[in-house]
């Protein structure tokens, strides 16, 4: 089973949160200012967005197409810095 995996930080530390590839519905990347956007939408239709200044979009992309095609079982976005998510 295929999941991707989120970094959330608080003053307290940091935690992940794994969510199942499959409960993915789609998800936008956009570059600007020197970072990557990130949004995903899951089926339970929540929306988590995330930002990260030290990849670009067409290196997520293809991180992303080796992922979808490989034996891996988990994709990293532990650079990514949740900025928004309803439910975190």
């Amino acid at each position: 089973m295929k999941s991707i995996r989120l970094k959330y930080c608080s003053e307290q530390g940091c935690t992940f949160k794994f969510i199942n590839r499959n409960n993915l519905k789609d998800f936008s990347v956009r570059e600007a200012d020197g970072s990557v956007s990130l949004r995903l939408f899951l089926k339970t239709d929540e929306e988590i967005m995330l930002r990260c200044h030290t990849e670009s979009a067409e290196s997520f992309q293809q991180r992303w197409s080796r992922f979808e095609v490989s034996e891996e079982i988990f994709f990293d976005l532990a650079e990514f810095e949740v900025i928004e998510s309803p439910t975190a």
